[in-house]
C-alpha cells in the first residue's frame, strides 16, 4: 500500500496521506516520502498549490509509536524529531501554498504538521491538541515556535501549557483554524479555494509566498518593501503583463 498518495489536476497537487491502520502516524519512511512528493510538486510549473489531507478518520495523529518510543533520550529522539521537523520546516517554507485540509483528528503531532502548512480548513468532526505537555514532553517538531509565530503569545501559550483537547469550532475561536465546513462538503469547499489560487500565474504564486519568507526571516519592513519592489519591476512589461494591459484598455 502507498503510504502518501499524490494526484494532479488543473495546477492542484493532492496529497493524501494513506496510513488509515494507525490513524496517519508520521513513520520515517512516510517523512522520506513527502520530501519525494514535495520536490516533485516544485519541478512541476503545472503545480500551484498543494492540499495535504489523510485517509480515515484522522489527519495525522502524531510520531509512528512503533519507531518514536523505542528512543530513550536526547541522542536517540534528537535524530527521530529533527527529521520530522526538517519536513515541516520544508512545507512551511515551501515556494508554493500548502493547504492543510484537516478530515479529522489532529492532535499532539498531528497539530504540529497541520501548524507547518499556510492554510487550515478543518471538517467540523476535526479534533484538535497541543497536548504533549500532558506527556511529559514538548513540541518537537518546531510546532510550538510556529504557533507563538502564529497567534497571540498568551493565546498561543494557553494552547501550549492547558494541553488541552479542542473541537474544530474552539481551534477556530484560538485563530489556529481559518475555516469549518461540514464533513461532506469539506473536500468541495477547499477544491474551490484551491481553484481561485490555481487560477492565477505561478510568478505571482511564488513572489507573494516570498514576502511570506522574507518576514519570517526577519528581514525588516523597509528592505522587504525594496525587495517587494524589485520583485514587481522583474515582472513588469512581460508579454503576459502587456497582453491583460492591453486587453483592458480595449474595453475601455
Amino acid at each position: 500500500m502507498d503510504t502518501v498518495l499524490l494526484q494532479k489536476e488543473a495546477g492542484i497537487a493532492a496529497i493524501t496521506l494513506n496510513r488509515p491502520h494507525v490513524h496517519n502516524a508520521v513513520s520515517m519512511e512516510l517523512v522520506d516520502e513527502l520530501h519525494h512528493v514535495l520536490a516533485d510538486c516544485q519541478a512541476d510549473s503545472q503545480v500551484k498549490v498543494l492540499i495535504i489531507t489523510g485517509t480515515g478518520k484522522s489527519f495525522v495523529s502524531g510520531g509512528d509509536l512503533n519507531q518514536f518510543i523505542a528512543a530513550r533520550g536526547h541522542d536517540q529522539a534528537y535524530p527521530l524529531l529533527s527529521k520530522v521537523a526538517g519536513l515541516l520546516s520544508a512545507i512551511d517554507t515551501f515556494t508554493k501554498p500548502v493547504i492543510a485540509m484537516i478530515n479529522g483528528a489532529a492532535v499532539g503531532g498531528g497539530c504540529e504538521f497541520a501548524g507547518a502548512c499556510h492554510f487550515r480548513f478543518a471538517s467540523e468532526q476535526a479534533r484538535f491538541g497541543f497536548v504533549q505537555i500532558g506527556m511529559h514532553i514538548t513540541t518537537g517538531w518546531g510546532g510550538g515556535s510556529r504557533l507563538l509565530d502564529m497567534l497571540p503569545e498568551s493565546k498561543a501559550l494557553a494552547l501550549l501549557l492547558a494541553g488541552e483537547r479542542l473541537t474544530a469550532q474552539e481551534a477556530k475561536s484560538y485563530g489556529f483554524v481559518d475555516e469549518i465546513y461540514p464533513h461532506d462538503q469539506l473536500q468541495a469547499a477547499v477544491h474551490a479555494f484551491a481553484k481561485k489560487i490555481a487560477a492565477q500565474p505561478l510568478e505571482g504564486i511564488e513572489a507573494y509566498m516570498q514576502l511570506v519568507r522574507w518576514k519570517r526571516e526577519g528581514i525588516v519592513r523597509a528592505e522587504r518593501i525594496e525587495r517587494e519592489v524589485d520583485q514587481c519591476a522583474k515582472l513588469w512589461g512581460s508579454p503576459a503583463h502587456v497582453a491583460v494591459v492591453e486587453k483592458f484598455l480595449n474595453k475601455q
